[in-house]
């Protein structure tokens, strides 16, 4: 072996054995660097988690002022619905006392049904199960959502992940994460919608006006609906062969094409009087909002 290769043998041994005394020498120092360095790396994420928190706050307030602004119906909410969604708030209330982090998963929950439920009675479900919430708000925008509500949601769900799957977080960022959650789900109660109530789940149509002729593969869904301001309240009938509706249940309003019927005629259930029912209709498939 000649000296360079002899050379470069005892260098490739002794490089590991210097790097090693280095790592020795110097471990305070290392040590302590690395220390800063994740410091560091902790108090970016808690800057930035509390700048998200700050601007949901901002965004939170604003959409429940505008939500406030808007215009009043001319009836108060039901004591139904009064209590629905005093019962919501007050769930998540009761878990944040436990386990602030699991009542924000449960406010999520309910952020996301409410979502589901004004699609439903906005007639924009179609049918789905879920929808993504970005696709969601942007199907809503047509509908003309309160001006900070759209952005208020997206900050929320980047505020709820971060503390979800973040490491840094206290119980005191969860629950300013809760508190303006609350005031979004408010603000999305506050929308108005059309509302669709089951007044009866079915009374026999018939296919003539002396009612003879009962039409056998359908039935007559009364639904009581009430308009987004509160001020019309009335009574309309559509043909279904669905047999699970529950009378007093609020329902989506969806239909299907696969069913048409014509003319028909039914009794009223409550007076006995003949009624006109409709005039060709397609078939009514809205599901109950609390089975969505």
């Amino acid at each position: 072996m000649d000296v360079p290769d002899l050379l470069r043998a005892i260098a490739s041994l002794l490089w590991p054995l210097l790097a090693l005394t280095g790592l020795l020498m110097f471990r305070p120092q290392l040590r302590d660097l690395l220390a800063r360095l994740r410091r560091g790396k902790v108090l970016g994420q808690e800057i930035e988690l509390a700048e998200s928190l700050d601007r949901l706050d901002r965004s939170a307030s604003a959409a429940a002022s505008e939500a406030a602004q808007l215009p009043p119906s001319a009836e108060p909410p039901t004591r139904e619905q009064e209590r629905r969604e005093a019962s919501a708030v007050d769930r998540v209330i009761e878990i944040a006392a436990q386990s602030p982090s699991a009542a924000l998963l449960a406010l999520g929950a309910e952020i996301e049904r409410e979502v589901r439920e004004l699609l439903a009675s906005l007639g924009l479900l179609l049918g789905r199960t879920s929808v993504p919430l970005q696709q969601a708000l942007a199907e809503l925008s047509t509908y003309g959502l309160p001006k900070h509500l759209p952005g208020s949601l997206e900050l929320f769900w980047d505020v709820r992940n971060k503390l979800v799957h973040g490491r840094t977080s206290s119980p005191d960022d969860v629950l300013r994460a809760i508190d303006s959650g609350v005031a979004i789900l408010k603000a999305l109660y506050a929308i108005p919608r059309e509302t669709n109530i089951v007044y009866h789940p079915g009374v026999t149509v018939y296919a003539d006006e002396k009612c003879m002729k009962p039409i056998s593969d359908a039935k007559g869904l009364i639904l009581e609906t009430q308009s987004p301001s509160g001020v019309s309240v009335h009574r309309r009938i559509y043909p279904t062969t669905k047999t699970d509706y529950e009378k007093g249940k609020r329902v989506a309003w969806e239909w299907s094409d696969r069913h048409r019927f014509g003319e028909a005629w039914y009794k009223d259930p409550d007076t006995g009087e003949t009624k006109y029912a409709w005039t060709s209709s397609m078939e009514f498939v809205g599901r109950h909002l609390d089975q969505l």
